[in-house]
Protein backbone atom coordinates (compact mmCIF):
# COMPACT_ATOMS: atom_id res chain seq x y z
CA UNK A 1 0.00 0.00 0.00
CA UNK A 2 1.37 3.39 -0.61
CA UNK A 3 0.22 7.31 -0.03
CA UNK A 4 0.46 10.43 -1.78
CA UNK A 5 1.32 14.15 -0.80
CA UNK A 6 0.72 16.76 -2.69
CA UNK A 7 1.22 20.63 -1.77
CA UNK A 8 0.02 24.18 -3.29
CA UNK A 9 3.23 25.48 -2.18
CA UNK A 10 1.81 29.18 -1.82
CA UNK A 11 -1.09 28.12 0.29
CA UNK A 12 1.39 25.89 2.42
CA UNK A 13 3.43 28.77 3.25
CA UNK A 14 1.32 31.46 3.52
CA UNK A 15 -0.35 29.23 6.44
CA UNK A 16 3.20 28.61 7.78
CA UNK A 17 4.07 32.34 8.06
CA UNK A 18 0.31 32.49 9.46
CA UNK A 19 2.12 31.46 12.60
CA UNK A 20 4.72 34.19 13.20
CA UNK A 21 7.19 31.69 14.15
CA UNK A 22 11.12 32.31 13.86
CA UNK A 23 11.93 29.53 12.45
CA UNK A 24 11.21 27.56 9.36
CA UNK A 25 9.13 24.55 8.02
CA UNK A 26 11.43 21.63 6.97
CA UNK A 27 9.62 19.83 4.47
CA UNK A 28 12.05 16.70 5.06
CA UNK A 29 10.76 17.20 8.48
CA UNK A 30 6.97 17.26 7.55
CA UNK A 31 7.10 14.15 5.21
CA UNK A 32 8.63 12.34 7.90
CA UNK A 33 5.89 13.24 10.15
CA UNK A 34 3.68 11.80 8.03
CA UNK A 35 5.00 9.24 6.95
CA UNK A 36 5.10 8.36 10.91
CA UNK A 37 1.82 9.31 11.59
CA UNK A 38 -0.42 8.00 8.84
CA UNK A 39 1.35 5.30 6.87
CA UNK A 40 1.16 2.06 8.63
CA UNK A 41 4.60 1.48 8.36
CA UNK A 42 5.64 -1.72 9.93
CA UNK A 43 3.60 -3.08 7.05
CA UNK A 44 5.40 -1.22 4.65
CA UNK A 45 3.55 1.91 3.24
CA UNK A 46 4.68 5.11 2.84
CA UNK A 47 4.61 8.01 0.47
CA UNK A 48 5.38 7.00 -3.14
CA UNK A 49 4.17 10.29 -5.20
CA UNK A 50 4.91 13.62 -3.46
CA UNK A 51 4.55 16.82 -5.57
CA UNK A 52 5.04 20.47 -5.00
CA UNK A 53 3.08 23.44 -6.94
CA UNK A 54 3.81 26.87 -7.14
CA UNK A 55 4.13 30.20 -9.85
CA UNK A 56 6.50 32.37 -10.40
CA UNK A 57 7.33 34.95 -12.54
CA UNK A 58 10.43 33.40 -14.57
CA UNK A 59 9.52 29.44 -14.14
CA UNK A 60 12.46 28.27 -15.84
CA UNK A 61 14.79 29.86 -13.58
CA UNK A 62 12.93 29.26 -10.32
CA UNK A 63 13.48 25.61 -11.13
CA UNK A 64 17.37 25.66 -10.62
CA UNK A 65 17.21 27.69 -7.53
CA UNK A 66 18.22 26.25 -4.30
CA UNK A 67 15.08 25.92 -2.11
CA UNK A 68 14.00 24.22 -4.63
CA UNK A 69 16.93 21.62 -5.53
CA UNK A 70 16.57 21.01 -1.96
CA UNK A 71 12.73 20.45 -1.97
CA UNK A 72 13.80 17.67 -5.03
CA UNK A 73 16.49 15.82 -2.90
CA UNK A 74 15.49 12.39 -2.00
CA UNK A 75 14.59 11.20 1.77
CA UNK A 76 15.90 10.32 3.85
CA UNK A 77 17.72 13.75 3.79
CA UNK A 78 15.36 15.53 1.84
CA UNK A 79 11.56 15.41 1.43
CA UNK A 80 12.03 14.08 -2.38
CA UNK A 81 9.58 16.73 -3.52
CA UNK A 82 8.56 16.83 -7.54
CA UNK A 83 8.33 20.29 -8.37
CA UNK A 84 6.33 22.00 -10.63
CA UNK A 85 6.51 25.64 -11.57
CA UNK A 86 4.14 27.55 -13.29
CA UNK A 87 3.91 31.04 -14.45
CA UNK A 88 3.19 34.19 -12.43
CA UNK A 89 0.58 36.66 -13.89
CA UNK A 90 0.90 40.24 -12.87
CA UNK A 91 -1.36 42.57 -14.73
CA UNK A 92 -2.03 46.52 -13.96
CA UNK A 93 -5.36 47.36 -12.54
CA UNK A 94 -7.68 49.71 -14.69
CA UNK A 95 -10.98 50.92 -13.60
CA UNK A 96 -14.04 49.65 -16.06
CA UNK A 97 -15.20 52.26 -18.84
CA UNK A 98 -18.58 52.61 -16.75
CA UNK A 99 -16.46 53.64 -14.07
CA UNK A 100 -14.37 56.38 -15.91
CA UNK A 101 -11.49 54.36 -17.26
CA UNK A 102 -7.89 54.90 -15.96
CA UNK A 103 -5.69 53.70 -13.48
CA UNK A 104 -6.61 52.05 -10.30
CA UNK A 105 -4.12 54.08 -8.20
CA UNK A 106 -2.82 54.33 -4.62
CA UNK A 107 -4.53 57.45 -3.09
CA UNK A 108 -1.56 58.58 -1.38
CA UNK A 109 1.02 57.22 -3.71
CA UNK A 110 0.19 57.07 -6.90
CA UNK A 111 1.15 54.09 -7.40
CA UNK A 112 -0.94 51.42 -9.59
CA UNK A 113 -2.22 48.61 -8.29
CA UNK A 114 -1.35 45.31 -9.68
CA UNK A 115 -3.29 42.25 -9.84
CA UNK A 116 -0.71 39.03 -9.10
CA UNK A 117 -2.52 35.36 -10.27
CA UNK A 118 -0.79 32.24 -9.93
CA UNK A 119 -1.41 30.41 -13.59
CA UNK A 120 -2.14 27.03 -13.96
CA UNK A 121 -1.16 25.87 -10.71
CA UNK A 122 -4.85 24.73 -9.76
CA UNK A 123 -5.33 23.00 -12.78
CA UNK A 124 -1.87 21.39 -12.55
CA UNK A 125 -1.70 19.81 -9.05
CA UNK A 126 -5.46 18.43 -10.06
CA UNK A 127 -4.07 17.06 -13.18
CA UNK A 128 -1.40 15.41 -11.84
CA UNK A 129 -3.75 13.62 -8.63
CA UNK A 130 -5.84 12.26 -10.99
CA UNK A 131 -2.91 11.38 -13.40
CA UNK A 132 -0.96 9.71 -10.17
CA UNK A 133 -4.03 7.89 -9.10
CA UNK A 134 -4.68 6.22 -11.84
CA UNK A 135 -0.95 5.48 -12.68
CA UNK A 136 -0.02 4.13 -9.02
CA UNK A 137 -3.33 3.66 -7.36
CA UNK A 138 -2.51 4.60 -4.07
CA UNK A 139 -4.81 4.21 -0.57
CA UNK A 140 -4.01 7.56 0.92
CA UNK A 141 -3.87 11.21 0.42
CA UNK A 142 -2.34 13.91 2.35
CA UNK A 143 -3.14 17.22 0.67
CA UNK A 144 -1.55 20.53 1.62
CA UNK A 145 -4.29 22.51 -0.22
CA UNK A 146 -7.23 24.30 0.95
CA UNK A 147 -9.11 25.83 -2.14
CA UNK A 148 -12.51 24.96 -3.36
CA UNK A 149 -12.02 24.64 -5.95
CA UNK A 150 -10.51 20.85 -5.34
CA UNK A 151 -13.42 19.88 -3.36
CA UNK A 152 -15.10 17.83 -6.64
CA UNK A 153 -11.88 16.02 -7.39
CA UNK A 154 -11.35 14.94 -3.51
CA UNK A 155 -14.98 14.19 -3.38
CA UNK A 156 -14.19 11.62 -6.33
CA UNK A 157 -11.49 10.32 -4.68
CA UNK A 158 -13.33 10.01 -1.40
CA UNK A 159 -16.52 8.99 -2.43
CA UNK A 160 -16.10 6.93 -5.94
CA UNK A 161 -12.35 5.80 -4.81
CA UNK A 162 -12.69 5.37 -1.15
CA UNK A 163 -9.55 6.92 -0.62
CA UNK A 164 -9.19 8.88 3.01
CA UNK A 165 -7.92 11.98 2.36
CA UNK A 166 -6.01 14.32 5.57
CA UNK A 167 -5.80 17.97 4.95
CA UNK A 168 -3.03 19.90 5.91
CA UNK A 169 -2.76 23.83 6.93
CA UNK A 170 -4.66 25.89 8.84
CA UNK A 171 -8.66 25.71 9.93
CA UNK A 172 -9.39 28.64 8.92
CA UNK A 173 -7.85 28.76 5.61
CA UNK A 174 -9.35 25.23 4.20
CA UNK A 175 -12.18 25.88 2.17
CA UNK A 176 -15.99 24.47 3.48
CA UNK A 177 -16.32 22.74 0.38
CA UNK A 178 -13.62 20.56 0.95
CA UNK A 179 -13.64 20.10 5.08
CA UNK A 180 -16.57 17.31 4.56
CA UNK A 181 -14.50 14.63 2.50
CA UNK A 182 -11.73 15.19 4.87
CA UNK A 183 -10.70 12.26 6.82
CA UNK A 184 -9.00 14.72 9.11
CA UNK A 185 -6.89 17.87 9.27
CA UNK A 186 -3.17 18.36 10.21
CA UNK A 187 -3.05 21.44 11.50
CA UNK A 188 0.40 23.15 11.54
CA UNK A 189 0.21 24.89 14.42
CA UNK A 190 -0.13 22.06 16.52
CA UNK A 191 2.49 20.27 14.31
CA UNK A 192 5.11 23.46 14.28
CA UNK A 193 7.63 22.26 16.69
CA UNK A 194 8.22 18.46 15.24
CA UNK A 195 8.44 20.03 11.72
CA UNK A 196 10.69 23.31 11.59
CA UNK A 197 14.32 24.02 11.24
CA UNK A 198 16.22 27.45 12.36
CA UNK A 199 16.62 29.83 10.04
CA UNK A 200 19.98 30.38 8.17
CA UNK A 201 22.20 33.08 10.11
CA UNK A 202 21.94 35.91 7.97
CA UNK A 203 25.08 37.11 5.63
CA UNK A 204 27.09 38.80 7.70
CA UNK A 205 25.30 38.64 11.17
Amino acid sequence: MSAAWFIDGAYLMKCWNGLHRQDSLDFAKLRSYLEQTYCDQPAGERIEEAYYFNADPEPPTARQNAFHNALAYPPPGGPGLRVKIYWLNKKLLNWPAALGGGPVVHPQSGQQFELVQQKGVDVGLAFHLVRSYARRGWKKLLLAAGDGDFYEVIQSFVEGENVPVWLIGSMGSISEELRPYATGIVQLDQIAAQVSRARPAAAGA
